[in-house]
Parts: structure tokens; C-alpha cells; sequence
């Protein structure tokens, strides 16, 4: 059985896939499929759409990314909103777009606290054990009066404490306020990834359901004189993508 190019261009000039995506958005927003009810199987929708399965299933794909629909082997695709759900999707290549996010979104942070790091935050941040760094907490926006993103615990050395103050009102990333006045610049940023429980004080901030799972995304702003900050960014794990494109090199850059 040959197998149809999900991407392949109707008549409309659309993937196949975007077109089947579309009608079946817009049967959920209208009520033809209500919430709670399962949709067709893909077996019914490639025959109404005289297209493939697999056509079907990235149309789907789509959906559930959208938050329309959870699918569940042995169960089927069941509707559960009528309007797309916002997820927040990251892919960076420089500082430069890492800036950018800063730009476009809303940083609502609290009073900075002092902490003594331990041996365990100490190995995260990249300080010592006993060394007192300040501690931000914020909340992230989608823009003001609109959706949270994140949750994010900010760690800055002692050096910076003068600075720590002009953060609420600064506008951008506080890893540029702090390369500013550094001795050195940003050789690199560290990120860690993890799956982790979201702290029940982070779920309210959020407006989360309590035992909400995170992404937990870690960053350290590192130059030749140490780390100038070191961020927690606690995400809603099933509101937040992480995208990362890995390319092969060329031939005349591959290793030998």
C-alpha cells in the first residue's frame, strides 16, 4: 500500500493534512463534535476524506498539539476544549532570540530574598556551598493581563547585589543588564532540561491544578569571571514545547 504524502498540496494550495485539520477544528468549535465525545476513528476519516491514514493521524497530531483533542490507545481521539489551547513552544539558536523572548513577554517578579546556597544548589547554580547569592522570584506572561508561562527562580552572586534593584524595572533579560556592568562578557549559556513535580506554591502562582507536573528549564549566564545569574524556569508541563533542530554537517566540516 503506497502511502499518501501528508504535506502533499490539495487544490487549495494546503497540506492535506492542514485541510483535514481545518474541517475537523471546526466541527469541534461548533458542537458537531461536543466535549467529552470521541471523533471518528481514522479509519472513518481517511474514507470521508478520501485520503490516507496517515493524513489523517498528522491532521490529529495537530489537534492534540492545539489542545482540542487527547488520544489514548484502545480509547480513540476525545474532544476536550473548543478553542485551541495555548502552549508556549522555545527554540533558540543565540542570546540574541533568548533576548527576544524577554522583550515580548511580561516579568512580574517579588522582592529579592538572600539565600545560602546548598551543597545541592550550589552544584546547580554554580557557586559554592555557604556563598550567599540573592534569589528572584517571578511570574512570566504571555503580556500583561494575559496568560502565565512560567514560574522562575532567579540566582545572581553577591557581586550584582547593587544591581538586583533596577530588575522590576527593567525591560529585557536580566542576563543583559548584568553583562553591562561584568568585567567580562557571556562566553555561554548552560541550559538543563528536566520533568519534574511543580512545587505547590509555584501551581498557585500558575493558577495550576495541584499536583501539576513542570518542565524545568535551567539556564547559566557563564563568563571568563564565573556565573552572572542562574534561572529556574518552572513551565506547566503540558503547556510547554521545547523545539531543537540538529543538522549533519557538511562534508567538508564533518570530523574525519
Amino acid at each position: 500500500m503506497t502511502r499518501t504524502d501528508p504535506h502533499a498540496r490539495g487544490e487549495a494550495g494546503a497540506p492535506r493534512y492542514a485541510r483535514v485539520q481545518k474541517t475537523l477544528e471546526t466541527r469541534v468549535a461548533d458542537g458537531t463534535y461536543p466535549i467529552g465525545a470521541l471523533m471518528p476513528t481514522e479509519v472513518e476519516l481517511a474514507a470521508e476524506f478520501d485520503t490516507s491514514r496517515f493524513t489523517v493521524r498528522e491532521a490529529l497530531r495537530h489537534l492534540t498539539e492545539n489542545g482540542y483533542v487527547e488520544r489514548r490507545q484502545g480509547v480513540g481521539t476525545r474532544v476536550i476544549a473548543a478553542r485551541p489551547h495555548v502552549r508556549y513552544q522555545q527554540s533558540f539558536d543565540s542570546l540574541a532570540e533568548l533576548f527576544q523572548v524577554a522583550i515580548e513577554t511580561y516579568y512580574l517578579v517579588t522582592d529579592p530574598v538572600d539565600e545560602v546556597l546548598s551543597a545541592s544548589l550550589a552544584a546547580e547554580v554554580g557557586g559554592l556551598e555557604g556563598e550567599t547569592w540573592i534569589r528572584i522570584d517571578g511570574v512570566r506572561w504571555s503580556e500583561p493581563g494575559g496568560k502565565p508561562l512560567c514560574y522562575t527562580q532567579s540566582y545572581v552572586p553577591e557581586r550584582f547585589r547593587g544591581l538586583v534593584a533596577r530588575f522590576a524595572d527593567h525591560q529585557g533579560p536580566f542576563f543583559a543588564l548584568l553583562e553591562e556592568h561584568s568585567d567580562d562578557p557571556i562566553d555561554k549559556c548552560v541550559q538543563e532540561i528536566r520533568a519534574m513535580a511543580m512545587p505547590p506554591a509555584f501551581q498557585r502562582a500558575l493558577g495550576l491544578a495541584p499536583h501539576a507536573w513542570s518542565l524545568r528549564l535551567l539556564r547559566r549566564y557563564v563568563t571568563a569571571g564565573g556565573v552572572l545569574i542562574a534561572s529556574f524556569n518552572w513551565h506547566p508541563a503540558d503547556q510547554m514545547t521545547y523545539a531543537m533542530r540538529i543538522e549533519r554537517r557538511s562534508g567538508a566540516d564533518a570530523p574525519g
